[in-house]
């Protein structure tokens, strides 16, 4: 029998959803919400079942739970106010208030928060079978982005360590046909190629810049991203949800860079071009490689909607860092300064990363829109 207390959250958060927007959710589930209650806040029934033991989460800022905490790197989240709305309002690495969108696909599959990798004990890393979260700051799919920041975890980095994760997963598995089951029936979401576009591509020395025109170098990131996830196969991965990059040209950063109300029109350029090749690879990968399903989750187009309509999502700050930033809004927040009070408002938490809020309406509209999430949204993908 359900209690008082899960009945009185389920009024409360439908409370918000009427009051919150003219439109989509502006305002996300709270952080202990259980399953059941988030499936049915999110309309898809209560009675759905998803048979889904893990979630590994390969990536760059947008997914990184706190692996660079453990890295000589400059780029971290790891103190406040980062995390202001997480448990107990700590910091944990995440580049944003909140959760992340690995963070919300993990309580819709009925799923622990995906640990960064790096901070398992040694006892987890033998017997940890729910997911794993490799994601690292700074880092892309080419080995060169992100050495500028220190050190972080490339693209190959992060397949590597999956590698020893299912090394050391082996003999909880009665047989290798058991260990494939469960890694086929597992899902892998990679978000990554954000730093490749800009901090990979803008620090290119101009002698190599011009040498690599832009649509050369994204030729360089489709062929690295392909070789990754033939790896990724080649180790059991079957279900694969890939973040498109997202429309960079319009975070605060570079508003506040450039001195200008207008997007850039140079970055945004570069995602679209990347994500032309991404899309049209991941159908190219699942003819070519047997039991493989992917979808592509088109990241950019749900904020090209947001900065089209902010209203509708319940925004009411599109172009601001909710934190006080550095050097004039061009680096990440300032250690310990209080954020604003209206996070569920702003797209950004920081001047390159989203909030929250932002992340819930990347995750929902994926889950539920093949619009966004194609060939088929993300809750049949995970149904499949």
């Amino acid at each position: 029998m359900r209690s008082w207390t899960s009945y009185f959250l389920i009024f409360s958060l439908f409370l918000d959803f009427l009051l919150g927007s003219n439109g989509d959710v502006s305002r996300v589930p709270p952080l202990n919400v259980n399953q059941k209650d988030l499936l049915k806040l999110l309309e898809l029934g209560d009675d759905i079942k998803f048979d889904v033991p893990a979630l590994y989460v390969f990536g760059d800022s947008t997914v990184d739970s706190g692996n660079n905490n453990f890295l000589p790197s400059t780029s971290k989240a790891n103190y406040p106010p980062y995390g202001v709305d997480f448990a107990n309002g700590k910091p944990t690495g995440r580049f944003s208030n909140g959760r992340i969108e690995a963070d919300f696909i993990a309580q819709v599959a009925g799923l622990p928060f995906p640990p960064p990798c790096l901070g398992l004990s040694k006892e987890e890393q033998k017997t940890l079978r729910t997911g794993v979260n490799y994601g690292s700051s700074a880092c892309g799919v080419l080995p060169d982005t992100g050495k500028f920041f220190g050190t972080c975890l490339t693209f190959d980095n992060q397949t590597g360590l999956f590698e020893t994760t299912i090394k050391n997963l082996q003999p909880l598995f009665d047989s290798p046909k058991k260990m494939a089951d469960y890694l086929s029936k597992s899902l892998f979401f990679i978000s990554i190629g954000n730093a490749d576009i800009s901090t990979g591509y803008d620090l290119l020395d101009n002698t190599t810049k011009q040498q690599t025109p832009f649509p050369k170098f994204a030729q360089a990131i489709s062929q690295k991203f392909s070789d990754n996830i033939k790896r990724l196969y080649d180790l059991g991965a079957r279900k694969l949800l890939v973040n498109s990059v997202g429309m960079m040209g319009c975070s605060p950063m570079v508003f506040n860079s450039k001195r200008s109300v207008t997007c850039d029109d140079e970055y945004n350029e570069r995602a679209q071009i990347v994500n032309k090749l991404l899309s049209d690879l991941l159908p190219k990968l699942q003819s070519e490689l047997f039991g493989s399903k992917f979808i592509f989750a088109d990241a950019y187009k749900v904020l090209a909607d947001v900065f089209a309509s902010p209203n509708s999502y319940g925004f009411t700050n599109t172009r601001d860092s909710c934190c006080v930033a550095g050097e004039n809004g061009t680096r990440p927040c300032i250690r310990d300064i209080p954020p604003c009070n209206n996070r569920n408002e702003h797209v950004f938490f920081d001047p390159f990363h989203a909030s929250e809020t932002t992340h819930f309406i990347l995750a929902k509209r994926c889950l539920k829109e093949m619009s966004i999430c194609s060939p088929i949204n993300l809750v049949d993908f995970l149904r499949a």
